[in-house]
């Protein structure tokens, strides 16, 4: 019998905890939404494999009136290592964000609202949550560990910025 979608993820964020690699698993944490532009937010954090190493990316979009359009993402790239990926991969699971409902996940249905995303891939497989407003307070660890892996690579990573997928100058 073929496995589940979100079986075949815990049993990858699992593995991830043991070896402390992310093996073929990408996590990604957004959060985003509010005002239109230029006052619209976008910030998300990913933890990928990208040329044979564990990588965390942090990507913030911007808005700068010297690019047409003015869209631009600021990145921070920085290694993962194996202690980070576990510490995650052992809050991923702690904190039941993909086996637990919260009243959070409701769309209100209001526009322009701010939300929270937190994505898994496996084996072209992927969960996803979203919650809206705000996250539930049983994922405030989650969300700390989250803001502390950007904070690493705003400030330890090395540094780029985008327009339209490509590397400009500033």
């Amino acid at each position: 019998m073929a496995k589940s979608t979100d079986d075949l993820i815990l049993e990858q964020i699992a593995g991830s905890e043991r070896t402390g690699t992310l093996d073929g698993l990408e996590i990604e944490f957004w959060k985003g939404g509010g005002l239109p532009p230029p006052d619209y937010k976008s910030d998300q954090l990913r933890l990928m494999t990208t040329g044979g190493r564990d990588v965390i990316e942090f990507a913030s979009l911007k808005w700068d009136s010297r690019f047409d359009p003015p869209q631009v993402h600021e990145k921070g790239v920085v290694a993962a290592d194996s202690v980070e990926i576990r510490k995650l991969a052992h809050l991923l699971q702690s904190t039941h964000v993909f086996t637990k409902q919260y009243p959070e996940e409701q769309n209100p249905g209001i526009a322009d609202i701010f939300s929270y995303e937190v994505l898994v891939t496996a084996k072209g497989r992927e969960e996803k949550r979203t919650y809206y407003q705000n996250l539930p307070e049983e994922l405030r660890p989650l969300q700390a560990n989250f803001e502390s892996l950007i904070e690493l690579a705003k400030t330890q990573g090395s540094r780029g910025l985008y327009h339209q997928g490509k590397e400009v100058k500033p």
